[in-house]
């Protein structure tokens, strides 16, 4: 004993991050023992004890349950190190590609944001922009000009969701208005998720008028007459169906119909 140093539980819980209280429960359950008691009856842990506190510490952090690490730690062999280390690699593995998508997902939403925060409201700007990835729904629907589908959108969430796709990443439409013979004129809706790695298509690079403007979802065609007219008076030509996104959406605006609604429409001059 005099050959070794030791640590009080205080030290030891320090040393480790496992709070006090779960070093006694371990200790009850026979999971982490200090190596002994003093006469005052405190916990005593010797430094070998340290690696073992950082594997239980581990793998209860990734869900591990405390009979499983219990029936580990009782057998323990290179074998069994070899077949647990193994499994939970796999496991490691999957919840860091799961975790890498959430900061994905937030970091898009952080650029948009940040984005549309830096034009004034209504405003209008040619700008040239390379190719982004999407993912893009399988499916156009069509609808009143005034009409927003929720179905559609929901059809779309589910796309995604067989397809593992995150259905966190900011959605985004395809429109295009088409004056058919009817008494209301159709826009042709196609979804999509603006993304970085699962993506399926691309919204093409080149030259694109951009609108921020503010509205609920689906009130956007309010905002139209004065991009068309933007376009008309600039000799552009349209060339490609509109891109509608919402950069503040719910997730920091309280009031939906302060929603901000980024339009962009490529075009090219006459």
């Amino acid at each position: 004993m005099k050959d070794k140093s030791y640590m009080t539980i205080n030290k030891f819980s320090f040393l480790t991050g496992i709070k006090r209280e779960n070093l006694r429960y371990y200790d009850q359950v026979g999971l982490l023992s200090p190596e002994f008691r003093g006469d005052n009856g405190y916990r005593y842990y010797a430094r070998n004890q340290l690696t073992t506190a950082y594997l239980i510490s581990s793998l209860r952090e990734i869900g591990i349950g405390i009979e499983e690490i219990k029936r580990y730690i009782d057998i323990r062999t290179p074998e069994e190190m070899f077949a647990l280390f193994s499994s939970q690699k796999k496991h490691i593995l999957s919840e860091i590609k799961k975790l890498k998508r959430i900061l994905e997902v937030m970091q898009l939403y952080v650029d948009m944001a940040e984005e549309a925060m830096k034009y004034e409201e209504g405003s209008i700007n040619i700008e040239y922009k390379n190719k982004q990835p999407i993912f893009l729904s399988n499916t156009v629907s069509k609808a009143p000009l005034d009409e927003y589908s929720e179905d559609s959108a929901i059809s779309f969430y589910n796309y995604a969701y067989e397809n593992g796709i995150n259905i966190g990443y900011p959605l985004g439409a395809i429109i295009s208005k088409e004056d058919g013979e009817s008494e209301k004129n159709l826009q042709s809706i196609q979804y999509y998720f603006r993304t970085l790695n699962d993506y399926n298509s691309y919204k093409p690079q080149g030259k694109y008028v951009v609108y921020y403007g503010r509205c609920a979802y689906g009130e956007s065609h309010i905002l139209y007459e004065e991009l068309y007219k933007f376009i008309k008076e600039n000799n552009l030509r349209i060339c490609s169906n509109s891109y509608e996104e919402y950069p503040l959406n719910e997730l920091s605006v309280k009031d939906e119909d302060q929603y901000c609604v980024k339009i962009e429409i490529m075009v090219e001059d006459i």
